[in-house]
C-alpha cells in the first residue's frame, strides 16, 4: 500500500470577497453616536409632551429644542452610516464630530452655573447635559481603538442579483435534469494479429471500438475551507478574564463538489455542529477560509450575508426547539421570505404551501401551530423553511436522530429525492453511521475538532484506516439478533477541548498504539491528512500501515469479555 503527503485544497477560485464585520469597538461607536441621536430624540419628544400637558415656559423653548436636537440627531445617524464604508474619511469624520461634540457639551457644563442664576436650574441642566456628553466621549474613545479596521478601500454592497440565488418570486419547481456541454472524442475500429498457443502469429481478430469518450471540463469546487477555526474563550475570576480556549474546530480542511453529500461523523463534542454553523456563519470563525461558489466569507458583515442566506440554508437538529411555538408554519417558514424582500402576503403564503406541498404535508397545514405536529411532521416543517428560499447548499444537522427509526427513513428519502429533483447539495452531520452509509457520497471523521480520515463511503466503510474509524465501524450493531460480533472499546475519557493532547489528538485511547508498544511519535507529532493507497482517500495517522483485517480482529479479540458487555449495555 503506498502513501503520499496529500495533495493540499485548491486553491479556490475567489470572484468577490465580501466586507467583513466591523469589530466591537467600531459596532460600540456607531451605537453611541445613534445613542446621542436618541438622545436628543428623547428630549424634544418630553418638551413636546410637556406642552400639551401645559407645563409653563415650553412652547417657548421647543423651536429652539426642534432646531438643535433634529439635525444633530440627523447628522450622528448619517455620520455612523457612513463609517461602513471603511474609508478613511469617514473615521475622519466621525473623530471630528464626536470630538465637536464632547467640546461643546464640556464647555456648557462647565459653564452652566455661570449661565444661570438659579443653583437648582443649572445642577439640573448640568445633569442633563452629562448623558450626552459621556456618550460623545466614548464613541471617540471606540474609534481610536478601532482605526485600524479602516483601510481606505471601497467596499461596496453585495446586491441580491448578485448572489446567484434563485429568484424567491417564483414558485418551487423541480429543476429538470440537462446534461453538461462536452467535448466527444471518436476512436475508429482497430485490428490485431492474435497469437495462436505455439506462439505463431495466427489470424487476424477485428477489435471493435469503444464506446465515445467523453471529457468533461473539470466541475469546480462549491464548497471550499481551508485552515478554519473556531475557539471560544473561557472566562473566569472576579474581572472576568480568559483563563482558556475551547478549541471546538481546530484545522479543518475539505471541499464539496456540487450536487454532493459530504457527511460528518464523530462523537458527540467532536465540532461537527460548529463546524457546520461556522461554515454558514452563523457562528463567527476565528481563523481559516471558507469560500462558497467564488464568495469568500470572513467574519462577513450581516449586509453582504443576506443575499446569500437564500442559497445556504441549514435544517436543525431539534425539531421541537427549533420552531417557535407562538408562530403558525405560515410565519416560521415565511419569516426567511420576509426577511429577504418578499412583503406581498399573498405571494409569500402561496410559496410557504408549495414548500409543504414539496415535503409532503398538506396545504392548509399553514395556520396551525408546532405543538399540532408530531415530530416527523415537525421536521418536515424544518425542511420546508430550508428549501422555501430555493437554496442550493443545505447543512443537515443531524435532521433524523431525534425521530423514529421507522420516521427517520422517510425525511432520508424526502431529502434524498430533492437533493436529485432539486440539484442540492449537502453537508450531512450525523453520529449514526448505518444512516451516513446510506445517504453519502463522501464521509470525514472528526475528533476533537480535526479531521482525522476522509474518503467516499466505499473507501471509508471497506477499508478504514485510523484506529478511531475503526472504533467507530466496530460499534456499528448488526442487524441480525443472533450474529455476535466483536467490538473494539475505546478505553479511557474523551480529553477535554479546552486541553487537547499533544502530537495525535487520538493517542490517549488510541488501541493500535498500545499493539505497537507506543511510540514517541504520536506524542510529539502531531500527524497531517495524507492520501493512502486510492485517490481520495486521506487519514491522519503516523502508524495507518499497520491497520489490517487481521490486526483489527486480534485486537477485538483481546478486548476482555466484561468490558464489550458494558460497552454494549449488557
Amino acid at each position: 500500500m503506498t502513501t503520499t503527503a496529500a495533495a493540499p485544497i485548491a486553491e479556490p477560485k475567489v470572484r468577490r470577497r465580501l466586507r467583513r464585520r466591523p469589530p466591537a469597538s467600531i459596532r460600540n461607536g456607531r451605537a453611541l453616536l445613534v445613542s446621542v441621536a436618541g438622545y436628543g430624540f428623547m428630549v424634544l419628544f418630553a418638551a413636546i409632551l410637556g406642552m400639551f400637558i401645559g407645563i409653563k415656559g415650553v412652547p417657548g423653548v421647543l423651536p429652539l429644542i426642534a432646531v438643535v436636537t433634529i439635525p444633530l440627531g440627523l447628522i450622528c445617524i448619517a455620520i455612523s452610516r457612513l463609517t461602513k464604508t471603511r474609508q478613511l474619511w469617514s473615521l475622519a469624520l466621525a473623530l471630528a464630530w464626536g470630538g465637536l461634540l464632547s467640546v461643546v457639551l464640556g464647555y456648557l457644563i462647565a459653564t452652566m452655573g455661570d449661565r444661570q442664576s438659579d443653583p437648582d436650574t443649572a445642577f439640573f441642566l448640568q445633569l442633563f447635559l452629562t448623558s450626552p456628553f459621556v456618550l460623545a466621549v466614548a464613541s471617540v474613545w471606540h474609534f481610536v481603538r478601532g482605526a485600524r479596521w479602516f483601510n481606505g478601500e471601497h467596499e461596496s454592497r453585495l446586491r441580491p442579483e448578485e448572489s446567484g440565488a434563485r429568484p424567491i418570486t417564483a414558485p418551487l419547481t423541480v429543476v429538470p435534469e440537462t446534461a453538461p456541454a462536452a467535448h466527444v472524442e471518436f476512436t475508429i475500429p482497430v485490428a490485431i494479429e492474435a497469437a495462436s498457443p505455439d506462439g505463431t502469429i495466427g489470424t487476424t481478430v477485428a477489435v471493435p471500438a469503444p464506446a465515445p469518450t467523453v471529457a468533461v471540463a473539470p466541475v469546480a469546487p462549491l464548497l471550499t475551507v481551508q485552515g478554519l477555526k473556531k475557539h471560544f474563550p473561557i472566562y473566569g475570576g472576579i474581572m472576568r478574564k480568559q483563563i482558556g480556549t475551547v478549541y471546538a474546530v481546530d484545522g479543518v480542511d475539505f471541499e464539496i463538489m456540487p450536487g454532493e453529500t459530504f457527511a460528518l461523523v464523530g462523537e458527540s463534542g467532536c465540532g461537527k455542529t460548529t463546524l457546520g454553523r461556522t461554515i454558514i456563519q452563523l457562528t463567527q470563525p476565528t481563523a481559516g477560509r471558507v469560500v462558497f461558489d467564488g464568495y469568500e466569507f470572513d467574519d462577513v458583515d450581516p449586509e453582504d450575508m443576506r443575499p446569500l442566506r437564500r442559497r445556504m440554508q441549514i435544517i436543525f437538529q431539534d425539531p421541537f426547539g427549533s420552531l417557535n411555538p407562538r408562530m403558525p408554519v405560515s410565519d416560521i417558514i415565511g419569516e426567511g421570505l420576509l426577511a429577504q424582500g418578499m412583503t406581498d402576503r399573498t405571494a409569500r403564503d402561496k410559496r410557504v404551501e408549495d414548500a409543504l406541498e414539496l415535503v409532503g404535508l398538506r396545504r392548509e397545514y399553514t395556520r396551525r401551530y408546532p405543538h399540532e405536529f408530531s415530530g416527523g411532521q415537525r421536521q418536515r416543517i424544518g425542511v420546508a423553511r430550508a428549501l422555501a428560499l430555493g437554496p442550493d447548499f443545505i447543512v443537515a444537522d443531524e435532521p433524523v436522530s431525534a425521530l423514529d427509526v421507522s420516521i427517520q427513513s422517510q425525511v432520508l428519502n424526502l431529502l434524498l429525492d430533492l437533493k436529485r429533483d432539486l440539484k442540492l447539495t449537502y453537508l450531512f452531520i450525523s453520529h449514526n453511521l448505518s444512516v451516513v452509509q446510506y445517504f453519502s457520497d463522501r464521509v470525514g471523521v472528526m475528533y476533537l475538532g480535526r479531521l482525522v480520515e476522509v474518503g467516499s463511503v466505499e473507501q471509508l466503510y471497506a477499508n478504514p484506516r485510523h484506529p478511531y474509524t475503526v472504533a467507530l465501524l466496530s460499534a456499528i450493531p448488526s442487524p441480525d439478533p443472533r450474529a455476535r460480533k466483536k467490538r473494539l472499546v475505546l478505553t479511557g475519557d474523551v480529553p477535554s477541548p479546552a486541553a487537547p493532547p499533544s502530537g495525535c489528538r487520538f493517542h490517549t485511547r488510541c488501541w493500535l498504539r498500545e499493539r505497537l508498544g507506543n511510540p514517541e511519535n504520536c506524542v510529539t507529532e502531531e500527524p497531517q491528512l495524507r492520501e493512502f493507497g486510492e485517490q481520495g482517500h486521506q487519514v491522519s495517522c503516523h502508524h495507518a500501515e499497520a491497520i489490517s483485517q487481521a490486526t483489527v480482529a486480534q485486537a477485538a479479540a483481546e478486548t476482555p469479555a466484561v468490558v464489550a458487555a458494558v460497552a454494549e449495555g449488557e
